[in-house]
């Protein structure tokens, strides 16, 4: 990997707030553009940067927010060098999943570049992936245009299959003139639309989504169902797992990129401890090439007390908080620490009765979507509650949906504490802004349910 000039004393590009449309987005594109060129810094954080950057930050040309749950406003710092292991390590494991072999090393360095279709905010470390990996093909493959659709998306038009299809069929063709493999990237949501959409449109949809050489789906769990319909389908789909922490994806399919290491700790109040040799789950930890250099808070101060986390070997490290298993090298994310509720003295995952649910045949065909939350309970400190949205064309009356829900789950092994003590039929879940659940909104919904 070249490593390209930083812009360490340039000053902070600052594009306007992000409005979905193609002007914004090309603000965007020029400005990540400018960062991949060495030439520019790029400041998306929730506040104003500081006059200078703390200690070891100095080559920092990144920051991006994050949506950490410490009730303090902090951002992300990235230097140049931890973008570019991501963008390159994904390249690499395009180029072999494509056939390249190791000894022919310019396929194997060029295949995996290509064309990118971005239909995610560039304001949120995916999307400004994608269009990063656009400017590093054209760096790696000396190409005159970042290839990028020309012109860019509006994002402002409602996400379905017709608007797929409108921007899908200009793009590929775009890949094909210029001999490039086509990537995108979408949050299940979006591919949950085109998978289910039975139209003309859908059809349509699924068929181009399927000339894609790889889809890339992640920034919240995709139900096993939905991969499975997907690959049906002969798209190429590809689940990422990372976070700003970790300059995106860096965990494909469930096996780490190369250099990347996914260990299991155990944190007694507080304290991080590596699990018993042999343990199944634990809270991931994770050392990386693509790590950042840590938080930046509003003061201009490093929040170095939890990221990253320098090991007694002296190797950088971050510490999520994510639980998870390791079986035979491959990752499964269980949930979060911080989503645990606690009802009773006993704990619950509440992604793991979300499973139950996307398991259970009893229904199968009646919910369109499902989250697991915990709500204030003055007997039991916290009791599980579930908001739902019916399927549209559900054969089930919404008013008698909850009593469904909590009778399937009692045949599904799910532990009656753990069962939804009460179920909330709404029209829509409440979303982040790279289409994750907002847990915080849906359990105040719950709760102002009553």
């Amino acid at each position: 990997m070249v490593e390209l000039p930083t812009a360490a004393s340039a000053p902070w590009i600052r594009p306007a707030a992000f409005d979905v449309s193609a002007a914004s987005l090309a603000e965007h594109v020029r400005a990540i553009g400018e960062v991949m060129a060495g030439r520019g810094r790029l400041w998306l954080g929730p506040f104003d940067p500081p006059p200078t950057m703390p200690a070891g930050f100095e080559d920092t040309v990144l920051v991006v927010p994050t949506s950490g749950s410490t009730g303090r406003a902090k951002a992300v710092a990235h230097p140049l060098r931890s973008l570019l292991a991501s963008q390159d390590a994904t390249a690499r494991l395009f180029a072999d999943g494509d056939g390249a072999r190791d000894t022919d090393a310019d396929r194997t360095a060029h295949a995996g570049h290509g064309h990118w279709l971005p239909l995610l905010p560039p304001t949120h470390i995916a999307g400004i992936q994608v269009i990063a990996r656009a400017h590093r093909t054209a760096q790696v493959l000396g190409l005159e245009r970042v290839p990028l659709p020309d012109p860019l998306p509006d994002l402002s038009a409602h996400f379905d299959a017709a608007r797929f299809v409108a921007l899908a069929e200009p793009a590929l063709a775009e890949a094909a003139e210029a001999g490039l493999p086509a990537f995108t990237s979408l949050v299940p949501t979006q591919l949950t639309r085109l998978l289910g959409e039975a139209s003309g449109d859908g059809a349509r949809a699924r068929a181009l989504l399927a000339r894609f050489s790889a889809v890339l789906v992640g920034g919240a769990a995709t139900p096993p169902d939905l991969l499975a319909r997907a690959k049906g389908a002969r798209i190429a789909v590809r689940t990422t797992y990372g976070s700003s922490e970790t300059a995106g994806g860096c965990v494909y399919d469930g096996v780490p990129l190369p250099g990347v290491r996914l260990e299991l700790v155990e944190t007694e109040d507080g304290a991080e401890q590596d699990t018993e040799e042999g343990a199944e789950e634990g809270r991931l930890r994770l050392r990386s090439p693509t790590l950042a250099h840590g938080y930046v808070l509003a003061d201009g101060i490093a929040a170095t007390e939890d990221f990253p986390l320098v090991g007694p070997d002296g190797e950088r490290a971050f510490v999520t908080s994510d639980l998870a298993r390791i079986d035979d090298g491959r990752l499964r994310i269980l949930g979060r620490a911080d989503d645990v509720i606690t009802t009773g003295g006993l704990k619950v995952v509440p992604q793991d009765v979300e499973r139950a649910i996307d398991r259970s045949l009893m229904l199968r065909g009646l919910l369109a979507e499902w989250v697991v939350v915990g709500v204030p309970d003055p007997e039991w400190g916290r009791r599980v509650e579930a908001l739902v949205v019916p399927a549209d064309d559900a054969p089930t009356e919404a008013e008698d949906l909850p009593a469904l829900v909590r009778s399937a789950l009692r045949t599904t092994g799910v532990p009656s504490h753990a069962v939804p003590r009460h179920v909330h039929v709404v029209e829509a879940l409440p979303r982040l802004g790279i289409g994750k659940i907002d847990r915080a909104a849906a359990a105040r919904i719950a709760s102002a349910h009553g």
